[in-house]
């Protein structure tokens, strides 16, 4: 039993043993936390799912729903993956939650991210929430997530992320992203590859749940500008990658709901994320943070970085062991700006010193002396490469801000 929520969260941030899908979904099922409720929505993909659950959860609250939504990584806080109508748990539920499941944690060795989930759905269940909107942590089939029984599920695009653990080859990953796919329900989908569309298609078709496919909806201009029905929208100092999701959530809330115009244009306009493209003030100086980590994330912030008016701008780029780091540093040797290559405080973190590419792109050990470097020289810094990373210097901009 823990007295404060920072010993309890230091303690669950240390657990890493893990469980089949199997395995948890019995040790909720012993705890008799249900895993069937209200409006569950799934939402898993390789790249915008907590924007696309962010999205939904602002157009469904625009409404006047009351929504639970669950995400991570946390950019700011722990609390920050378990929200009610955009607000984090408490630190007393959280510490209630812990407190209460203590026993089974210790003795079941649960992970930190099955404690997440087993908390997430007991808390969901306490509450009189009308939709409760859950983005998947790695894959989907074998995600802890899946324990749940959705009224749809969600795929936003299929990329090579984390071949490692749910690959080898992109088809392993597809096979793994569609296990979300649940018989009866609908599904609904942002990708855009005719070949993985049509495998997607043949599980749809063996579930017997309906496949609703989101029309690609090409900008090139900013402001972003598209259209949904009769409705048009416009995206300023949001990425370009947002459109798609933005249009994914639309298209999920129109499965449930009669969209208002004025309610949807407004919510999708101001609603942001924390850390997808993320613009924060240092000293008087623009930061842009965004947590783009594989290739396929990161090709799509630079095309909105290129698409925007940007003067004197200098990238900042440090990643995860796990990621796909030298792809990703050969498409920034490719972009107009000079690069920072860092590192920062994380045990997965990797050591780029030997990666430096072309003139334009130097190495600095600390991230906070990268930081100091770049704004002395540039007007505008992009930070990106980890959500972890990003993470990090948000927590050092706002401490140096006073906030």
């Amino acid at each position: 039993m823990f007295k404060n929520i920072n010993e309890a969260i230091q303690y669950i941030e240390s657990q890493r043993s893990k469980h089949t899908v199997d395995e948890f979904r019995q040790i909720l099922r012993h705890l008799h936390i249900p895993m069937k409720q209200k409006n569950m929505i799934h939402i898993a993909g390789t790249n915008g799912k907590g924007s696309t659950v962010n999205y939904i959860r602002a157009i469904l609250n625009a409404h006047g729903y009351k929504t639970g939504t669950f995400t991570s990584p946390y950019i700011v806080s722990h609390n920050d993956r378990i929200r009610i109508d955009d607000q984090p748990i408490s630190d007393e539920d959280l510490l209630f939650y812990i407190n209460k499941h203590y026993q089974t944690i210790k003795e079941k060795h649960l992970s930190m991210f099955e404690i997440d989930v087993l908390i997430m759905l007991d808390y969901f269940s306490s509450l009189p929430l009308d939709y409760r909107i859950i983005e998947c942590g790695i894959g989907g089939l074998n995600d802890k997530t899946n324990v749940i029984d959705p009224i749809l599920s969600a795929i936003t695009n299929i990329g090579d992320d984390h071949l490692n653990l749910i690959g080898p080859s992109i088809y392993d990953v597809i096979n793994e992203k569609m296990g979300i796919i649940k018989p009866h329900q609908t599904f609904v989908t942002s990708e855009t590859s005719g070949t993985f569309l049509a495998r997607l298609q043949e599980q749809c078709d063996v579930m017997e749940t309906k496949m609703v496919v989101v029309p690609e909806y090409l900008v090139t201009h900013y402001p972003y500008e598209f259209y949904y029905r009769d409705m048009c929208f416009k995206l300023i100092d949001q990425g370009i990658y947002q459109v798609s999701n933005a249009r994914l959530a639309l298209t999920i809330c129109n499965q449930f709901i009669k969209l208002n115009s004025q309610k949807t244009i407004s919510a999708i306009e101001n609603t942001h994320w924390a850390g997808r493209f993320e613009v924060m003030k240092y000293k008087g100086k623009k930061i842009i943070l965004d947590g783009a980590h594989n290739k396929p994330g990161l090709a799509a912030l630079m095309k909105s970085i290129t698409s925007q008016p940007h003067e004197n701008l200098a990238v900042i780029f440090a990643c995860l062991k796990d990621k796909d780091d030298i792809e990703m540093i050969e498409l920034l040797d490719l972009t107009p700006y000079p690069v920072i290559l860092t590192s920062f405080q994380d045990e997965r973190s990797v050591e780029l010193k030997d990666h430096v590419m072309g003139d334009h792109m130097k190495y600095i050990k600390d991230y906070q002396e990268a930081i100091k470097t770049a704004y002395l020289k540039y007007d505008e810094i992009l930070i990106t490469g980890s959500l972890h990373f990003i993470s990090a210097v948000r927590k050092l901009i706002q401490k140096q801000e006073g906030k």
